[in-house]
């Protein structure tokens, strides 16, 4: 488990140092709530009322309030789920030292001046204190999040997936060394088309700061795999080898880089009360989930494999083909895990021709490798 067990207090405030960055953004206060899902029941929603008040302030000037109220909700606590936690950031607040305490309050339609009732069943009242900190900072914290978790590793899988095609690239005759520079340099403009497709297919974000996380992959390997093939194109060089070089690599990056979605917090899983979950975050509810990142890094991981001995024992290495089969069962895999992840596609019908698009590519793929014996 990333961090689903019972925390030392209730209440938390995500307290970090961030002096040097002071001034550079808004300050935020983190604060998490932890409880424990019933064992039987019903699915259900639990809110708690954060209520905060100033006790030192920081720095010069009048910046930010002295006091907060909010009310925070987790919808569809599932029996027998183990324990939870919500995080809440509050914004627009004086830099300095908070106490806060919290309430929970039966039901999720909750309003600011309703009066206190009964605690829910199984719920306790808590408080706590700390020091707000640099807002960036305090977004990305919370409980089973590792900061730079996700540059990290998908910095490693980019590196681990170079050396692959190092080495595939020398085996179908090809230089290594230009095929890496202009891999480096796909990869760096395949990080823009990777937030590009993921602003294109979430219209909510384009709202929010391009700095708020958010990329896709699909994004990513059109606009790297683009700048590979017109690179290519020009040097005259052998299309096929190219791209089979690079699939191998490609699965690699890929099984590492999912590593880093799940201990970032995105691309999670719907909550779970099964025993085979894992307790996971999204960044504001932790809880058991299953574990969607893991199941895609499983299957690049043994794409990885596979690719891998086709390219070194497969008459059609070389062709192309390796990796159009390779790609069109990674996207058949994404796509029947999709259902599973938290946050559901937005395309009405994009599943369904992605599915049926990559399964002809797979399947007239495997008859051209048969052919070829």
């Amino acid at each position: 488990m990333l961090s689903g067990r019972r925390a030392r207090r209730a209440a938390e405030i995500t307290d970090v140092s961030c002096a040097p960055l002071e001034g550079l953004d808004r300050n935020a206060l983190g604060v998490t709530y932890w409880f424990e899902a019933p064992a039987e029941g019903d699915r259900r929603s639990v809110s708690v009322r954060l209520r905060g008040r100033l006790l030192e302030r920081e720095g010069e000037g009048d910046v930010g309030g002295t006091t907060f109220d909010v009310v925070t909700t987790v919808h569809d606590v599932l029996p027998g789920s183990g324990w939870q936690c919500i995080t809440t950031r509050v914004t627009d607040v004086a830099p300095g030292r908070w106490d806060v305490t919290a309430t929970p309050v039966a039901g999720d339609a909750v309003t600011k001046n309703a009066p206190r009732s009964t605690l829910p069943p199984g719920l306790a009242r808590a408080a706590t204190s700390g020091r707000t900190g640099f807002g960036m900072v305090i977004d990305a914290l919370a409980p089973g999040v590792w900061p730079g978790s996700w540059p990290a590793l998908v910095g490693l899988g980019f590196l681990l997936g170079l050396v692959v095609q190092a080495l595939l690239a020398t085996r179908l005759g090809l230089s290594w060394a230009p095929l890496t520079g202009t891999t480096v340099v796909a990869g760096a403009l395949g990080l823009l088309g990777a937030k590009g497709y993921f602003l294109l297919t979430h219209p909510e974000e384009r709202k929010r700061s391009l700095k708020a996380p958010g990329m896709s992959v699909q994004g990513f390997v059109i606009i790297a795999f683009l700048v590979l093939v017109v690179w290519t194109l020009g040097r005259r060089a052998d299309l096929g080898a190219v791209l089979d070089a690079t699939a191998p690599g490609l699965f690699v990056g890929m099984a590492v880089g999912r590593l880093g979605c799940l201990f970032a917090g995105c691309c999670v899983g719907r909550p779970t009360a099964s025993r085979w979950g894992l307790w996971s975050s999204d960044r504001e509810v932790g809880t058991r989930r299953i574990p969607v990142q893991l199941m895609e890094s499983s299957t690049a991981a043994v794409l990885a494999v596979v690719t891998a001995v086709a390219v070194l024992t497969s008459s059609a290495a070389g062709t192309g083909v390796v990796l159009a089969v390779g790609f069109a069962a990674y996207l058949i895999g994404r796509q029947l895990l999709f259902p599973l992840r938290a946050v559901g596609r937005v395309t009405t019908y994009g599943r369904v021709a992605t599915l049926v698009v990559a399964s002809i590519v797979l399947v007239v793929g495997l008859v051209l490798m048969a052919l070829r014996g």
